[in-house]
């Protein structure tokens, strides 16, 4: 399989989506870039502001464009819940002549979304994560470009990979 020169962008909150994107990047070898890890590093400084704004994000375009300029494969793993998060991420593939796919990871079934939320657990030591009223309440920009998807609910996180996997290489 190639996916070489090309980067892979996961969505929605508590739906699954860096379970989802730890196992493509193991399953791959590509690059995963993950912003809850990159965000809690940078409050753990002491130093940075509670509301990081668009710095994480940025800083993870900038690593993203380096190594798709290497010719490696990047699983981009945050939420892009605005357009301007999505356009850098295309500016940064624009960057090097690499290309996007953009995965949506979701969970139709809200009360299996919500219950997930709030019985979550996180290997970022210590990362806060947002409860049930702030994922439901999270303002998200409809998709004005071409994007797949990923349906987790009552499914297991092996058959959400392999379905994200094979949706990925079909392109």
């Amino acid at each position: 399989m190639q996916w070489r020169d090309s980067s892979r962008w996961l969505v929605c909150p508590g739906a699954g989506k860096s379970s989802i994107a730890r196992d493509l990047a193991r399953r791959t070898g590509a690059i995963w870039l993950r912003i809850d890890s990159m965000d809690q590093a940078i409050w753990a400084s002491g130093t940075a502001p509670s509301d990081l704004l668009d710095w994480t994000y940025r800083a993870a375009q900038a690593v993203a464009a380096d190594n798709l300029a290497l010719g490696l494969d990047v699983i981009a793993d945050c939420v892009n819940d605005c357009e301007e998060a999505r356009e850098g991420w295309e500016a940064a593939a624009r960057q090097v002549d690499a290309e996007v796919f953009w995965l949506e990871v979701v969970c139709s079934d809200a009360e299996e979304h919500r219950r997930r939320v709030e019985t979550r657990s996180t290997d970022i030591a210590g990362l806060s994560l947002p409860d049930w009223d702030v994922v439901a309440s999270r303002a998200y920009a409809t998709w004005k470009r071409d994007h797949l998807i990923v349906d987790t609910a009552h499914r297991s996180l092996e058959a959400s990979v392999e379905e994200a996997f094979n949706l990925l290489r079909k392109p």
